[in-house]
């Protein structure tokens, strides 16, 4: 099945905080000092947020349609990471995207921007697990995440 449609199917049974204007991903860009790259902005202007099953992707859901919380807001986590001195976060271009639950983070490079690499790092874990946020997302929802 092709990686679109695998998504769709995927996307139709989650939960989204809905989309983002792109005043909003240039506002959290310039609020960490990146630049997001062009998969993930594709995401965050489709999608917001999302809760994929156990899977977790952080967004930028709108406040206001999160409360109680139900998504995690990427810069929100970024900068509190960063602020306990979370292992990947020493380098500024890392921004967390999900994590598995065990303390390991999966970070997107935007150093590479407008490409994507997703790195996974946590207690004793420091490795590139995808060029491709889609193909990541399916991988991480069907297990196949392997660290």
């Amino acid at each position: 099945m092709p990686i679109m449609d695998q998504l769709d199917k995927l996307y139709r049974n989650g939960e989204f905080s809905g989309p983002c204007s792109e005043y909003d991903i240039r506002k959290a860009e310039i609020e960490l000092g990146v630049k997001f790259p062009r998969q993930y902005e594709e995401f965050l202007s489709k999608y917001g947020s999302a809760l994929l099953g156990g899977v977790e992707i952080y967004g930028l859901p709108d406040p206001e349609k999160n409360d109680p919380p139900l998504w995690q807001d990427v810069v929100t986590v970024t900068k509190q990471l960063r602020e306990w001195e979370q292992a990947g976060t020493e380098k500024p271009s890392l921004i967390p995207i999900s994590d598995d639950g065990t303390g390991v983070y999966f970070f997107i490079d935007t150093d590479d921007s407008p490409n994507i690499t997703i790195m996974a790092i946590g207690p004793g874990v420091e490795k590139k697990v995808s060029t491709d946020l889609f193909e990541f997302i399916i991988s991480l929802y069907e297990g196949k995440v392997t660290l």
